[in-house]
């Protein structure tokens, strides 16, 4: 509402005791002569306003938005990565709203706003790396303070019921904010809450309800205190059953990372995967078992030029991601750096290789054996795939253990996560909201195998075995009949060697069969043929591991859910419109 006031003659206020003016903008003051303003006993003040004084029986309620980690890791390293845009929904290739987005949780949320007399709802300002980091989250708690005070600034002596919103790891910056602004002590130490001098959390104000989305809790850190909540809070708990973000993912905190699962960017894989699936094995071995045919030959030829491509293209964008992790512990630093050396010595075999079976020539066996330069690679991989018995002596396993081990490589903490925040909210109703059943993968019917193969990665990750966990993981990118013909290939070509290449050919057949022993037990069958035949990408492809990663995950971010609105609009405060049609 806006007013002006027009006057001919003269305008004068004359107030018996005082006389306050307050905005939440400018208060501008403009004559065409002179402005005097005039203190009889104590001059003039400027820079120091108070706030205004308490409004009787008005309530306000403030919905506050908390983006969490993104799907699930911020991987461009912005600071701001989590942010309006994140609950909008905005296409990253369209950088435009989309037919979804605009029935999604934050769109349908807007609607409900002018049915009430005092509610505001704040998504506007505030925003934080995103980044899966302990750091980053109490970052964020603080910053959450200072742009609530920021915005609100007039309203710190009213009553104000907050409703805190937050998805993934936002929930998490929610449960720190909660703890911060009991504590005048960690706010006095806030370098960003220094900076606009506010040394406390507004005494009217309490948080009347908090909806977790998807929020992974924590058994340790950022736990809820129940100090500045309404005696009335509701808790409102939104989860499905396929997250594995929540579930698993979220269990490792790290250290200044762009990410675990998402930096590892499966997209860039692809290629070289897709590649790798189309190579006709069979023809390789036709020629390379029955009698020579130049046709036949060429055919092998083509199908092994295929396949090193494939080989090369997925161990570049493995060296890029190993690189990327940044290591502080200088032991761990040089182990890394001496397995990088082993993987481009493996990257420049595997383009020679593919180079000359791309080439012209004979195709006798003879050469066959000699385009595979096999003393320049076998040696070197036999290093990378060393493994005796099982996941403990593997080689690639143990050295990715310490990397993702707590305290060793880049990860800060291990934390098993749960679903639900029983724990922390002790007497405190929870409004349970599952939304499995409207995951798209619910329809394939994988639950049960679903279900195994996340019971066996828990498992692994409550007995610190991170190696398991790793082989479990992996072992879902590659069919166990697809390492059984790289194995079979390999037991072909023994045919044509003697003496030491034969016996470095047999200790890689052997170090793969044993591999092979693995995907065949930890490989769960997750997506659907149809769904493998027919979806490309990765994280669209329900049951892939990206897709329960960030999908699942994402899930109970794009609707509002009716049971998430009737647990919302009970906990207002601020009274129904009666004049809202």
């Amino acid at each position: 509402m806006s007013r002006t006031r027009i006057i001919k003659g003269t305008y004068t206020k004359i107030s018996e005791k005082g006389h306050s003016m307050y905005s939440n903008e400018n208060i501008v003051t403009n004559a065409t002569r002179t402005v005097t303003e005039e203190g009889t006993e104590k001059g003039l003040y400027w820079g120091s306003p108070k706030d205004p004084p308490k409004t009787a029986s008005k309530i306000i309620d403030i919905v506050m938005f908390v983006a969490g980690t993104t799907d699930p890791i911020n991987t461009t390293g912005e600071k701001h990565q989590a942010n309006t845009k994140y609950w909008q929904g905005i296409d990253a290739k369209l950088k435009q709203k989309t037919k979804e987005s605009l029935n999604n949780f934050w769109h349908k949320i807007q609607e409900i706003k002018l049915q009430y007399l005092n509610l505001h709802i704040e998504g506007e300002f505030f925003s934080w790396s995103g980044d899966n980091d302990t750091k980053e989250r109490i970052l964020a708690s603080e910053r959450l303070l200072d742009v609530m005070l920021r915005t609100y600034r007039f309203w710190r002596n009213q009553e104000v019921h907050l409703h805190l919103i937050g998805h993934s790891h936002g929930g998490n910056v929610i449960n720190q904010f909660s703890e911060l602004i009991t504590s005048k002590e960690m706010i006095g130490k806030s370098a960003i809450l220094k900076k606009n001098k506010f040394t406390e959390f507004p005494a009217p104000w309490k948080i009347k309800s908090i909806t977790y989305l998807s929020t992974p809790f924590f058994q340790k850190k950022h736990q809820l205190n129940h100090g500045k909540l309404h005696k009335e809070c509701k808790i409102i708990n939104v989860h499905n059953e396929y997250d594995l973000t929540q579930q698993l993912i979220a269990d490792f905190s790290l250290l200044n990372m762009d990410g675990l699962l998402k930096s590892f960017q499966m997209e860039k894989f692809e290629n070289g995967i897709t590649i790798l699936k189309n190579v006709k094995m069979d023809l390789i071995m036709q020629y390379l078992k029955g009698w020579y045919s130049e046709k036949k030959a060429i055919v092998a030829w083509k199908e092994m030029s295929d396949a090193f491509l494939g080989i090369n293209l997925i161990v570049q964008e493995f060296i890029k991601y190993i690189d990327s992790l940044k290591i502080e512990n200088s032991t761990l630093q040089k182990e890394k750096q001496s397995f990088i050396s082993l993987l481009k010595n493996v990257l420049q075999w595997t383009y020679d290789v593919h180079r000359n079976f791309s080439g012209g020539g004979n195709h006798d066996k003879v050469t066959f054996g000699r385009n595979l330069n096999l003393t320049q690679g076998v040696t070197t991989l036999n290093i990378l795939f060393d493994i005796k018995t099982g996941v403990k002596d593997s080689y690639i396993l143990s050295l990715l253990a310490n990397v993702f081990g707590e305290n060793r490589g880049i990860t800060d903490s291990i934390d098993a996560t749960s679903w639900t925040p029983k724990k922390q909210t002790k007497a405190l109703t929870i409004l349970d909201v599952n939304i499995t059943q409207d995951d798209p993968y619910n329809t394939r019917k994988k639950k049960s195998a679903f279900d195994g193969f996340l019971k066996g990665t828990q498992s692994a990750v409550q007995s610190n075995n991170l190696e398991d966990l790793l082989m479990r993981l992996f072992s879902q990118f590659i069919k166990p009949a697809q390492l059984k013909k790289i194995t079979e290939g390999i037991n072909a070509a023994e045919y044509i060697f003697t003496g030491n290449l034969d016996a470095q050919l047999k200790i890689l057949r052997g170090n793969l069969e044993r591999y092979y022993t693995l995907v065949n037990q930890y490989h769960a069958f997750l997506v659907t043929p149809n769904d493998e035949a027919t979806i490309e990408e990765l994280d669209k492809r329900p049951g892939s591991i990206p897709y329960l990663a960030m999908a699942s995950h994402s899930l109970s971010h794009t609707q509002f859910w009716k049971k998430v609105e009737d647990g919302l609009r009970g906990s207002f405060s601020s009274g129904k419109n009666p004049k809202y049609l």
